[in-house]
């Protein structure tokens, strides 16, 4: 029932404002902080061998896409109808519909969708070190950068996990060799 019209009707309805349905995201690493509200049946809710449900997004319109596993939508953001709960509209088809009247102007026209989302990440253990390449270098594998920050407000994680620190650097038994080979691969 995603038409254009449907989508301009929800868009209308709303008066420009959206209800996003919650993105869910597993990740079969590390252990999930419990801090998502869920209930505790629900953080493994798509089996074990997913991983754990720790990480939330807002306004995606990519997928989470780690797992070969992964279904092809999970991150991707549903606008929700009022009226109908089973009734989801694929965010990302609502600015394929909209477009400018959506997002605006100028990131219509420099993106052509909506080039950034949120995440709550709900993670017990420190996340290990990684790295997202920016514009410059993602273009050269036909994809946008990612820039990203982490912030962690005291008033919103009144328990820190059992280890909240990242540590930066490599394994004293890692070579540059090493280094080098796994960057040229």
């Amino acid at each position: 029932m995603n038409t254009t019209s449907h989508i301009r009707q929800t868009f209308d309805k709303g008066q420009g404002i959206f209800r996003m349905a919650p993105a869910w995201v597993a990740r079969n690493f590390n252990q999930p902080g419990q801090r998502l509200r869920l209930h505790p049946d629900d953080y493994f809710a798509l089996g074990m061998q997913r991983g754990a449900i720790k990480e939330r997004w807002f306004s995606s319109v990519v997928a989470a896409s780690m797992d070969p596993r992964t279904p092809w939508d999970e991150g991707m953001s549903y606008i929700a109808s009022s009226t109908d709960p089973t009734d989801k509209i694929l965010f990302k088809e609502a600015i394929t519909e909209l477009g400018a009247d959506l997002i605006g102007t100028e990131l219509k026209e420099k993106y052509g969708t909506w080039p950034m989302y949120s995440k709550f990440f709900d993670y017990k253990m420190a996340l290990f070190h990684h790295m997202h390449l920016d514009d410059t270098a993602a273009q050269r594998v036909g994809r946008l950068g990612k820039p990203e920050a982490y912030f962690f407000p005291a008033q919103l994680n009144n328990y820190p996990g059992e280890f909240p620190v990242t540590y930066f650097g490599f394994d004293p038994k890692v070579t540059r060799e090493m280094v080098r080979e796994r960057l040229l691969d």
